[in-house]
């Protein structure tokens, strides 16, 4: 074998060697599991509660304009305008652009469905139905009543749904998770008192996520477009939740 050979064997040779040196080295590098610090040393674990009644002070309404016409450019003209109208009479109520919101628009075939002697369906078009659904943030739950109804005024003849929310929510739940924390210390103080141990370092918190209880929602059918009147809202109460779980190191 020529010196030039040789010298290639041996090249490889070395390479093929350190490559395995080095994934060997590099697998025992790695560790094979962590093992979380309070299944390491004695603990317990509580579960702190905390919730409080709040009166909802937001409106949510999900409301539309229906146009039905025999033509499909007649139903969208007729229906932008219409829709127009209504956004213009929201903001003339003083809410705010920002608190407007497309959801939908949407424009499709009509049909009339009728059935022979021989039970066979025959579908005719009828025309074509256009509508336009928006979302209305209402900041004051005292005028969402009054403001639905001159929406009727204007041509909505579609109320999809009602929820409600509360502004405050944020800083209501700060408050909530430190109750939350000192139910699950009263709690684990409560396990080990007598018997002669103390509750030492946090070794975990975990927060289940916050709930709303129960979720105030109202689901409305049609409406009609005569009833310039006052549509009576009641927003109720709500409950707000909060758990949280501890865990201590025990310590004699």
């Amino acid at each position: 074998m020529s010196r030039i050979s040789t010298f290639f064997c041996l090249s490889i040779l070395f390479l093929t060697a350190s490559s395995f040196v080095f994934a060997s080295d590099a697998a025992k590098a790695q560790p094979i599991f962590n093992v979380p610090l309070k299944d390491t040393v004695p603990s317990i674990t509580t579960r702190g509660v905390a919730s409080t009644e709040v009166v909802p002070d937001l409106a949510m309404i999900s409301l539309g304009v229906e146009t039905e016409r025999p033509k499909a450019a007649d139903a969208a003209r007729d229906n932008a305008s219409t829709t127009q109208a209504v956004v213009a009479e929201i903001k003339a109520q003083g809410v705010a652009a920002g608190d407007i919101r497309t959801v939908s628009i949407t424009l499709a075939p009509v049909y009339d469905e009728t059935t022979d002697s021989n039970g066979r369906v025959k579908r005719t078009r009828r025309g074509y139905l256009a509508a336009n659904v928006l979302s209305v943030r209402v900041r004051d739950i005292a005028v969402a009543g009054a403001l639905l109804g001159q929406l009727l005024d204007k041509g909505v003849n579609k109320v999809q749904e009602i929820s409600f929310d509360y502004s405050q929510k944020d800083s209501k739940y700060e408050g909530l998770r430190i109750d939350a924390v000192r139910d699950a210390l009263r709690k684990a103080n409560s396990y080990t008192t007598g018997l002669g141990i103390r509750l030492g370092r946090i070794l975990l918190i975990t927060s289940e996520p916050r709930e709303v209880v129960p979720v105030a929602v109202r689901t409305l059918g049609g409406a009609p477009r005569d009833a310039a009147v006052a549509v009576p809202i009641e927003p109720g109460a709500e409950t707000l939740r909060i758990e949280v779980d501890v865990t201590w190191e025990l310590v004699p």
